[in-house]
């Protein structure tokens, strides 16, 4: 499958996803705005292919802000999308010679994240959340291969709707960015992230 037809089908499902929120928008009052901040896990460096005598590398740390905006479309199913800025660092290992400097080095870039998910709700406390995510590599330099591209993530939540409107929750999750990278790469290094991410919303129907 080609790459074209690939973006044709995610920008497709968001006009679908867009529509379908839209028409029923009568069955539910669940239109929410909030913030979000993701940490607490490990990001890796990884290829499909991998190559003999490449650098190796390590988690470091990261950390992830947004804004976010959910849509309802019936009673247990919302739409959530937004944008995200996403800091990571990683620990580059190089594999090179006993005479040349290898030792260890950080690796610094920059995300700018669109996340288009999917929330299905249960047990009144929690939801499991999927979907894709349209990504912006905002490094001006970086040893890492360019990450624009489309990814994906899956996650479950545990929540909390107070009677004001509010709504809490923390999510883990676990996301792989430039899935479909748009740079055409040899061997593309994808970054994939395992963290917890923890938010407030509020009902703007309240």
């Amino acid at each position: 499958m080609s790459r074209t037809l690939l973006i044709t089908i995610f920008i497709i499902f968001i006009n679908q996803s867009w529509l379908i929120a839209q028409g029923d928008e009568t069955k539910s009052n669940n239109n929410k705005i909030g913030i979000t901040f993701s940490s607490f896990g490990e990001n890796d460096v990884f290829r499909f292919d991998e190559l003999d005598g490449a650098a190796s590398y390590n988690s470091d740390y990261f950390f992830t802000i947004g804004i976010n905006y959910v849509q309802a479309i019936n009673k247990w199913l919302e739409v959530e999308s937004g944008i995200e800025y996403s800091k990571q660092s990683i620990i580059t290992e190089p594999n090179l010679p006993p005479d040349m400097d290898n030792s260890s080095r950080k690796t610094n870039f920059s995300l700018i994240n669109i996340p288009v998910t999917v929330r299905a709700n249960f047990l009144k406390y929690f939801f499991i959340n999927g979907g894709l995510i349209v990504d912006f590599d905002a490094s001006k330099s970086s040893p890492i291969d360019n990450q624009t591209g489309i990814g994906a993530l899956c996650g479950v939540s545990a929540k909390y709707d107070f009677k004001n409107g509010i709504s809490a929750f923390v999510n883990p999750y676990t996301k792989i960015h430039s899935l479909i990278p748009f740079v055409d790469t040899k061997y593309h290094q994808r970054i994939w992230e395992n963290g917890i991410r923890v938010g407030i919303t509020y009902d703007l129907k309240k």
